[in-house]
């Protein structure tokens, strides 16, 4: 037999925050000349993957995936009587643009950031997007509530802007808009560093949003494997799990990285749907960390999925449902996607079928955005996602009118039909406080009282 390591040269990808480190890890697969799969692994800049293949083999390719599609390949001559070699995939092309290198391979993999960390000269007219906002919301008490955004660090250059923040164990969502830039919301995994970058849209497709989001709290494994299954990759997920196996780890650590432990889930859910792990586990999950909405979800799925066998555990499972949505909204996508599939189930079981926790989980998948694997939606206020757009000033927003081109032609994914937008009624709102809302303020301006620099234009990041 025949071993090929392949190590991962990354080590612009790996820098993050002071103190803190994510290495990469993406999935590798061997190839023999016509294109069949030899083996699999995942190689990272701490642990290459160890490929084997037998000595028929003369000439095999290495292929390396990165969550956005794109695919690097190299083509490795196999010697008689030679039995161990090695292959390096580099960061060379992209390491002058160190800060930001971390994003590309969630990007498109014709991202201008690619190009430009090529050292060619690229600008993106990004002073057209100064007076774009972003406030930053908080899931406390029950309610989302206005936090100051104070970022620890900020960094812009000619192609993109960034934001380092460090949050506290809670939900958390990012919100941003402007004249010409639709509101949307953007969910940040609490309990650490969380870094955020903001760039142009890299697609020619005109519904794509205007500015691109993409965010790590530098779980470098974790996020890898849910990016694959946001992209519905799953067999680059699987090769990246590792049979299981990596999944199993991040989810039995989850003590002591409870994010990390619901992405492991995540995967569990959707790779083994039937077979899985313990109930108990995700019972603890669920009971460990109530500020995390995710471990409610997967703990919810994974007791719809063992069976509904009597009336209590009706009950029971739909308790544990209306207490997904009191944490706040999920973390994840694949979260916004459980809660579906459980609304969907718990609807069609019981007589309370219109029951309002329902229609909350039917508007935020009708109001769904793009952002990876993080969570992400349309709306004016946390608790009211919708398929309406926005754009303008926080203090005064305007509805946002289609192209015409664009009204009746095939809707961007996660949206509703736009044929439907004018006569289109907002569902009732989401979250423990709906009841609560003031229905006769000012429809400008949620109820929430913004501290003065709530409001945070990306014109204030220094180049």
């Amino acid at each position: 037999m025949k071993q090929i390591a392949v190590r991962l040269n990354y080590a612009s990808m790996s820098q993050g925050p002071d103190g803190v480190s994510a290495t990469p890890t993406f999935p590798v697969r061997l190839l023999d000349a016509e294109g069949a799969v030899l083996a699999e692994g995942a190689a990272s800049v701490d642990q290459p993957a160890v490929l084997q293949t037998d000595d028929r083999q003369e000439q095999v390719f290495v292929r390396l995936t990165w969550p956005s599609g794109r695919t690097e390949t190299q083509r490795l001559a196999l010697r008689s009587g030679e039995e161990a070699y090695s292959v390096e995939f580099s960061d060379s092309r992209i390491a002058a643009n160190e800060w930001s290198a971390w994003a590309i391979p969630k990007l498109n993999p014709q991202t201008p950031l690619l190009r430009h960390g090529s050292r060619l000269n690229l600008d993106l007219e990004l002073a057209r997007f100064d007076k774009v906002w972003l406030r930053l919301w908080k899931f406390a008490g029950g309610v989302w509530t206005l936090q100051p955004l104070q970022p620890q660090a900020t960094y812009r250059n000619d192609t993109a802007w960034q934001l380092d923040l460090e949050l506290d164990a809670a939900a958390w969502l990012l919100q941003l808009g402007g004249s010409k830039v639709i509101w949307r919301f953007i969910s940040l995994p609490g309990g650490g560093p969380a870094r955020v970058l903001i760039t142009p849209r890299d697609s020619d497709d005109p519904r794509a949003d205007a500015l691109k989001v993409v965010v790590t709290s530098h779980r470098g494994e974790a996020e890898t494997l849910l990016e694959f299954l946001a992209r519905d990759a799953l067999r680059s997920a699987k090769t990246l799990a590792g049979s299981a196996a990596l999944a199993q780890q991040l989810f039995a650590a989850k003590l002591a990285d409870p994010v990390s432990a619901v992405a492991g889930a995540y995967y569990l859910l959707r790779a083994n749907p039937q077979h899985n792990q313990p109930l108990d586990w995700y019972e603890n999950l669920y009971r460990e960390f109530r500020w995390l909405p995710d471990a409610a979800i997967v703990y919810c799925t994974r007791m719809l999925r063992e069976g509904l066998r009597d009336a209590p555990a009706r009950r029971a499972v739909r308790k544990l449902f209306g207490e997904c949505l009191e944490r706040g909204w999920p973390v994840f996508g694949e979260g916004v996607s459980l809660l579906q599939e459980n609304a969907a189930l718990l609807r069609g079981s019981g007589k309370r079928a219109e029951n309002p926790d329902y229609a909350r989980v039917m508007a935020l998948g009708a109001a769904r955005a793009w952002a990876g694997a993080a969570a992400s939606f349309y709306g004016r206020h946390p608790d009211e996602p919708s398929a309406l757009q926005w754009v303008g000033m926080p203090g005064a927003p305007r509805r946002h009118r289609l192209d015409p081109a664009l009204r009746y032609s095939a809707t961007p994914p996660g949206r509703p039909a736009s044929v439907k937008e004018k006569t289109a009624k907002p569902y009732p709102p989401a979250g423990p406080s709906a009841t609560n809302v003031d229905r006769s303020r000012n429809a400008a301006e949620p109820a929430a009282v913004a501290p003065a620099d709530a409001v945070f234009l990306l014109g204030s990041i220094p180049r």
